[in-house]
């Protein structure tokens, strides 16, 4: 049988990881300069869109590292969706390009994903109107009331517990990792065993923020209120209602 850390033994690996082996931006940086020397000026939206999956897919890479430095594996697997029920926000602008990911997608894949949103809020209408009506600002056990109610993600795919668009999962679904028992998830809505590496964001978010900076700055088309749709942060399925008018 296979053995799994305990908590104890993830929380030393984690006091590790926080001595010596938090990472800085430049990673982040070097992206940033790596895109631009590839960008053609005759289609903004589709250079940010690679941008943003860059970034995205960076982060992963980035957590990987780490991991190698310390010797650990998730043992999150393909199917296993218990992350997947806790409230995800993010910025209108993570929003607009998760939108513009799927509509970038082949016409039979991104129909498939209108049908299934469309379904989604008609069976979780109610649900819906409930939880994302939390102030996530005020109520410090806004998750709890959340994850009690087992509303899942928008685009989790309940016949093969999969992502419909893994490749631009926010960061929280990406930073979340558990390295212990999966038991840990299945027994607990809020298990203490996974290990956030939310660090990353500020790295992330900042090279998002400055690539969009620097396309407005040359007058680009990009589809993109800024810096308001940086700066506001709701639940996904408040933003995939109000964009996609489902």
């Amino acid at each position: 049988m296979k053995k799994h850390l305990t908590y104890e033994e993830m929380i030393k690996i984690c006091q590790t990881i926080n001595r010596c082996y938090l990472p800085s931006n430049e990673a982040f940086e070097d992206a940033i300069d790596d895109l631009f020397e590839k960008y053609e000026e005759d289609d903004a939206k589709r250079f940010l869109l690679q941008a943003f999956k860059k970034l995205l897919a960076l982060v992963d890479q980035e957590i990987q590292i780490i991991e190698q430095k310390v010797a650990i594996r998730p043992t999150c697997e393909k199917g296993c969706a218990y992350c997947c029920y806790f409230p995800i926000i993010i910025t209108k602008m993570e929003a607009k390009l998760m939108m513009a990911y799927i509509d970038s997608l082949p016409a039979a894949e991104k129909e498939d994903i209108h049908i299934h949103l469309v379904k989604y809020f008609q069976k979780n209408k109610e649900k819906l109107q409930k939880l994302c009506a939390i102030d996530f600002t005020e109520a410090p056990d806004f998750k709890e009331q959340y994850i009690v109610e087992r509303l899942p993600c928008p685009f989790l795919d309940l016949k093969t517990n999969t992502c419909k668009v893994y490749e631009v999962r926010p960061i929280p679904c990406r930073t979340y990792l558990n390295y212990c028992s999966p038991k840990a998830c299945a027994d607990s809505y809020i298990p203490k065993e996974p290990f956030s590496y939310e660090f990353f964001y500020e790295y992330y978010m900042e090279a998002l923020n400055e690539i969009v900076q620097e396309l407005l700055y040359e007058n680009e088309d990009i589809g993109i209120d800024y810096p308001e749709d940086a700066f506001v942060f709701d639940y996904l399925p408040n933003f995939l209602k109000s964009i996609k008018n489902i």
